[in-house]
């Protein structure tokens, strides 16, 4: 869940090529908390699959949906920026960049031996690919979107040079987060989204799920930012001798004895 403070000034002006994907191609429109968003089919088996999260984390559920509704909202008030967006892309970039955080015991999308954004990134890219209306639709490039904004979402800056499409999927996440309310979207499209997606547990919910993350695989956690909640809040955890500070410290020492 990562908040990207910079917005290129391509990404604000609309000056890049329509997606290759979806150029002239007017694809079908609904309207949820009143946010005109993209119809597909792709886009409503997105939603049903992040309605799985609801008995156990509901909090979410909210936030991924609103998520993709904040960004939505912003391109409707920005009729060249839209131009720019793949709807369909950033839809489901934004709908399934949790998959990750998936902490139902049978969850089809975590794994023991990746970090959540790699969980998340990999398991959107296989929810694509295996759904009969991706095929011819979902080049390579397409898909390159969203596994990019899904896997660098927790990395500081590294986002701020990829594709306007990635950059605009992880821009829209961060509408999630404390601070003046974007100029980009207009006050009634917020209150809206959040009448019908109330953000009253996120920080909970996050918390929650960060210390499960640390627990129930540690190993993934180490010289991330979940470490930090393993340390806090997961008894016996650990991470000194995993972290890259301690490998190359050992090295040091080995260096100086064999060199002094």
């Amino acid at each position: 869940m990562k908040v990207s403070t910079i917005i290129s000034a391509l990404a604000l002006t609309g000056a890049a090529v329509a997606a290759p994907g979806h150029k002239g191609k007017k694809l079908p429109t609904t309207k949820i908390a009143n946010i005109e968003v993209v119809d597909t089919q792709l886009v409503r088996d997105a939603i049903k699959e992040v309605e799985k999260f609801i008995p156990l984390q509901p909090y979410l559920y909210n936030h991924v949906m609103r998520s993709w509704l904040f960004g939505a909202a912003a391109f409707n008030n920005n009729a060249t920026l839209k131009a720019t967006i793949d709807l369909e892309a950033h839809a489901i970039g934004t709908l399934l960049h949790d998959l990750g955080w998936d902490m139902r015991p049978d969850s089809p999308w975590v794994t023991k031996e990746h970090r959540f954004e790699v969980d998340g990134g990999a398991g959107a890219l296989r929810f694509i690919q295996e759904h009969p209306c991706a095929k011819n639709e979902w080049d390579e490039l397409r898909l390159q979107w969203v596994y990019d904004a899904i896997a660098l979402q927790a990395i500081s800056d590294i986002p701020e040079f990829k594709s306007i499409q990635t950059q605009w999927m992880i821009k829209s996440v961060g509408f999630e987060f404390p601070g003046p309310r974007s100029p980009l979207i207009k006050d009634e499209d917020y209150d809206s989204i959040l009448a019908k997606y109330p953000n009253d547990y996120l920080f909970r919910g996050t918390n929650e799920t960060f210390t499960w993350l640390a627990a129930s695989k540690p190993e993934t956690s180490y010289n991330t930012f979940i470490q930090d909640f393993g340390t806090a809040y997961v008894p016996g955890f650990n991470a000194t001798g995993y972290r890259l500070f301690d490998v190359i410290q050992g090295g040091l020492q080995a260096e100086v004895a064999a060199n002094p």
